[in-house]
């Protein structure tokens, strides 16, 4: 009886202490934590924290316990998995200490940190997706180093999963793209359980070989998933002709710094607008020149013969600035095409060039970087609202992984080691074919390098498509993306 008297004391002296109360889940709350502080805010109540948020990794680490029953879910810890478990509404989350892979109703999500014991003996785990994972906002202040977390009532997560999802893609399997897709297809069945099942159709099945209508039917809905060109939709969003632009990105790390600066963010929120949402960035590669007369190092090599170019007008204005002839053809009509002696070249990255044995109907190679052509990972805003948000996050997760090494194959041996050990050291895999330009010239192929100075000849040739061509991508992202590459 004298120990019950005591700890009923021990939980007034607490109450008064922590001035905390745990809440309904279907209650509205708002919950403000300052790094280092021992003092919280529940709806404008101040509570102790028994040990302060701290930041590892620049993510925001908070207490266990109190940010679950804080927003009114049931918290519980098992000492022997060392995991802490969050049940709110339909939800069921675990993470586990020293893990950077949470389980939510069955399904993988990745952390950015892992949850962790302090010294203090304390366990800290990430807050932003702990709450965002139960339908929270999270807003931080950095001037303050606050973070407030506001749920506004229980969530209804409750899924009924399609017996299929479909995706388009342009090219084959055989291709790293093609590959790529497969990969995020296989990354996010694996993840979820076999709950969500994608399912790749090659060669622009879905839209009857028309690679260009991918975005239309993606926006739509009448497409799930995606993983095609940016080329392809450079019709519809106009902004995606800035990665065309002739020698205007030119390097890997120029690419790198665009897709992950302000231009690259303000490309992919326009196509969100427009109903395509952009989980992740791959690659096709940069496009080189071949052709079957001669080796080209200066635009005027190019005088006369005639090229299959892809199907977007500023292609054919880049070539006639250099004084080819450009054609637009499927590659099965160009390969009749070069085999006749009616076309003389093409512009492909080194990812297509080798599948294609491009070597059959051409001697002549010239290594120029002109454009880039960036693959979209996305998914038709109509089919990503349906998902509940621990599946978009293993959506995301593996569209992440997917894209990583699918950048790093078709890139392998064209930056140094800098892939291969990607390739390598995280996804242990060593392809067969690693330094591909090698390859390419074993199978006899002549190949020009362009100097500085050549390639300054070239991007005098083309001016002319700048004038015209800034204005329909934008001004705006063209000296945003010159900023984010600081030029």
């Amino acid at each position: 009886m004298k120990k019950l008297v005591v700890m009923l004391l021990v939980a007034v002296l607490l109450a008064g202490v922590f001035g905390f109360t745990p809440v309904k889940a279907d209650q509205k709350v708002v919950i403000q934590m300052t790094i280092g502080s021992t003092k919280a805010y529940v709806n404008s109540k101040e509570t102790a924290l028994d040990q302060p948020p701290v930041i590892e990794n620049s993510r925001t680490l908070v207490p266990f316990r109190f940010i679950g029953e804080a927003v009114g879910a049931k918290v519980d810890w098992n000492a022997t998995k060392k995991a802490v478990s969050y049940v709110f509404g339909d939800l069921n989350i675990v993470l586990t200490i020293g893990s950077t892979t949470a389980i939510v109703n069955g399904v993988e999500n990745n952390l950015d940190v892992a949850p962790k014991i302090l010294s203090s003996g304390r366990t800290v785990i990430p807050v932003r997706f702990v709450s965002e994972t139960m339908g929270a906002t999270v807003d931080w202040n950095s001037k303050t180093k606050m973070v407030t977390v506001t749920v506004s009532g229980k969530p209804v997560v409750k899924f009924n999963a399609k017996a299929e999802y479909t995706m388009q893609v342009n090219v084959g399997p055989a291709f790293g793209w093609g590959m790529g897709a497969q990969k995020w297809a296989h990354l996010v069945k694996e993840k979820t359980g076999g709950l969500i099942n994608i399912k790749p159709y090659f060669g622009s099945a879905l839209l009857a070989g028309k690679q260009t209508n991918w975005f239309q039917a993606v926006s739509e809905g009448s497409i799930d998933f995606v993983m095609d060109s940016t080329i392809n939709a450079s019709g519809v969003v106009k902004s995606l002709n800035l990665f065309s632009l002739p020698f205007f990105i030119n390097t890997y790390e120029n690419v790198d710094k665009i897709e992950k600066g302000e231009s690259g963010k303000q490309i992919i929120s326009e196509m969100e607008k427009l109903g395509v949402i952009t989980v992740a960035l791959g690659e096709n590669g940069f496009r080189e020149l071949t052709n079957s007369k001669k080796p080209i190092t200066k635009p005027s090599d190019m005088n006369g013969l005639k090229f299959r170019v892809v199907g977007s007008p500023i292609f054919v204005d880049i070539f006639h600035a250099l004084g080819a002839d450009a054609v637009s053809m499927n590659w099965g009509d160009a390969v009749t095409a070069f085999q006749q002696g009616a076309v003389d070249g093409q512009e492909n990255p080194y990812g297509v060039l080798l599948p294609v044995k491009i070597w059959e109907y051409h001697k002549y190679l010239s290594n120029w970087n002109y454009a880039i052509d960036p693959l979209i990972l996305g998914v038709s805003k109509t089919t990503w609202d349906t998902f509940p948000s621990y599946i978009k996050k293993a959506i995301q997760d593996a569209a992440i992984e997917a894209a990583e090494w699918e950048k790093a194959y078709v890139r392998r041996g064209l930056d140094g080691f800098i892939s291969i050990n990607i390739l390598k050291d995280k996804f242990n895999d060593v392809p067969e074919i690693l330094d591909q330009t090698g390859y390419v010239r074993h199978q006899g192929v002549q190949i020009v390098d362009l100097t500085p100075e050549q390639r300054q000849a070239f991007i005098d040739a083309t001016k002319s498509v700048y004038d015209k061509w800034i204005q329909t991508i934008g001004q705006n992202i063209y000296d945003l993306a010159k900023k984010d590459m600081g030029q």
